[in-house]
Formats: C-alpha cells, structure tokens, sequence
C-alpha cells in the first residue's frame, strides 16, 4: 500500500518523546554561546543584586543546564568560557584566579556526570550533582583559592561561603528543578 505525501510528511510525536534529540555541531556551538551570554547577563544583574559579601546570582541556572543539555564537557565549556569572558567584562581589575575558574569549571563537569548516571530520576540526579560541586567546588575548591587570594584562614572563608554562596546555588538548583519538565519537552535531557 503507497503511503500519501501527507502521511510520509507527518511525524509520529509518539515515537519521539521522552527520547533527547541528537545536537548537531552547530546547534551545539549555537546553544553553548546563547547560554555563556546568558550566564555573563546574569553574572552582570548578580553585581547589582549585592548586598554586602551576600551575593543574590543566577549564574548557575545556565550552568546547570549546559550540563544537562550538552553533558559533561559542554557545562563545563559554558562554565569555562562564562568565567574566563566574565572577569573581564566585570573589570575585576586582574586576571582571572586560575583556581577558581577550575574550580567552576568543575561545576558543569560534576553536574553533567551526574546527569549520566542511568535509570534514576532526573531530579535525584539534579540533587547528586548539587551536593558534589557544593562540597568540591564551591566550599572546597573555591573557598581554599579565595581564602589564599584574601589572607584569610580557610575556616573563616568556609563560613561565609557556607551562609552566602550556598544557599543562592540551592535556590538555582531548585528553579531548574522546576524546569526539568520543559528541558524534557523540548529534548534537551533524557
């Protein structure tokens, strides 16, 4: 029996949900820099949002969903670039602490790991890769450079980071929770 035009034309949505579409190059390379701009605009309304050493940023959001999206290496080119392009934008008035970009480099790294791990929910999945980069980046990695870059003990460092940076990572951490749904939908996560 010949199939019409129509039915040839026609996709069947069925077969295609909740299966992630492959990336192509230039989707990938499109997707990484809409995502680092993203990051950078958020960085730059996080300088607004400061008050005092607390610093209320958004940054994670497209660093979380680099990873999910592109996997490990994509988040973490994402993360990368975004820090790299970052501190010169921001005129932190140096060079970017070699350290600390390794350090959030690693965030896109852990998070996309953890988003390879089979058959769990996306969401325990989200929460794995929470907990590892808030113990290995930003209270370890992160907090040793900047206490070495201030003069401060370590201990005192972890303290403020621990009241500061971890609550806003948890807090991007459970918005992109609540976008998990949508990055199914559109075939950007398993």
């Amino acid at each position: 029996m010949d199939k019409s035009s129509q039915e040839i034309a026609t996709v069947d949505n069925k077969a295609h949900l909740g299966k992630r579409k492959k990336i192509d190059g230039t989707r990938r390379i499109t997707y990484r820099a809409v995502l680092v701009a993203l990051a950078l605009v958020l960085k730059l309304v996080g300088q607004v949002l400061q008050f005092g050493s607390f610093k209320i940023t958004f940054v994670y959001m497209p660093w979380i969903i680099s990873a999910i999206a592109m996997g490990p290496l994509g988040g973490m080119t994402v993360v990368f670039l975004t820090d790299l392009i970052g501190t010169f934008i921001l005129s932190t008035g140096g060079f970017p602490l070699p350290l600390l970009v390794l350090s959030n480099a690693l965030m896109g790294l852990l998070m996309g790991l953890a988003f390879k791990i089979p058959k769990i929910d996306p969401r325990l999945k989200l929460l794995i890769g929470t907990v590892a980069i808030t113990l290995i980046c930003t209270l370890g990695i992160s907090t040793f450079e900047l206490a070495r870059v201030y003069g401060l003990p370590f201990k005192v460092e972890f303290v403020i980071r621990l009241s500061t940076q971890v609550p806003v990572l948890v807090l991007n951490a459970v918005i992109v929770g609540f976008l998990l749904p949508l990055l199914k939908k559109l075939g950007l996560m398993d």
